[in-house]
């Protein structure tokens, strides 16, 4: 179900998407929005005198709006077991982390998330002819469609720019893998960026 973004009275500060930059080793962001979603890691046992009812961690993922930019952050409890940044992080940084977008082609990362071994991520920037705001309407429309739910779809508008928006989608949430999509809009520039992302288990 289409919802209408939440208005933010903070300005849109993000200068455009040639500055992006993806990190996996960013510290959290004071976010402006954020939406928390309880993942399954394992599959429940059917069993409850099994050996295997070990209770599993329990995982959130949360998608936070940073500016027109975004975290998605996996927790295991109390801990940050993966933070996934993409935003305007300045372009003084190191090439290697945070790196530049490879757009429209896929890239694969290896490491140990709280049982998750492999991170996909692909980013494509179009350049918009014509009517801004209508095609950040469609991109509002595309989050909700993709969306698990409504509940697992965050979108968030900036004043004074019309279709100066960011909106954020948990697409799948399984126990070898879970999925978000992104988009971020610059009418600045007449650009809209989209990124998909998927943290998979090892097989």
């Amino acid at each position: 179900m289409l919802t209408l973004p939440r208005p933010l009275d903070v300005p849109f500060t993000d200068t455009s998407a040639e500055a992006l930059r993806l990190s996996l080793d960013h510290d959290r962001i004071a976010p402006l929005a954020a939406r928390s979603i309880n993942v399954p890691t394992v599959d429940a046992p059917t069993d409850t005198g099994s050996t295997f009812a070990e209770a599993a961690p329990e995982l959130t993922l949360t998608l936070t709006v940073i500016g027109s930019s975004h975290q998605a952050i996996l927790t295991a409890g109390p801990t940050d077991a993966f933070t996934e940044t993409f935003a305007c992080l300045g372009e003084d940084a190191d090439d290697s982390s945070p790196n530049r977008p490879q757009w429209d082609r896929e890239v694969i990362r290896h490491g140990r998330w709280a049982g998750f071994t492999e991170h996909r991520f692909t980013a494509s920037r179009t350049s918009v002819h014509g009517d801004f705001p209508a095609a950040a309407a469609e991109v509002l429309a595309a989050g909700a469609d993709r969306a698990l739910s409504a509940d697992d779809h965050l979108s968030v508008a900036f004043p004074g720019q019309p279709g100066a928006l960011t909106a954020l989608s948990l697409t799948c949430a399984g126990p070898d893998r879970i999925a978000w999509q992104s988009w971020h809009c610059y009418p600045q520039h007449q650009e809209i960026v989209h990124s998909s992302s998927e943290l998979r288990r090892s097989t």
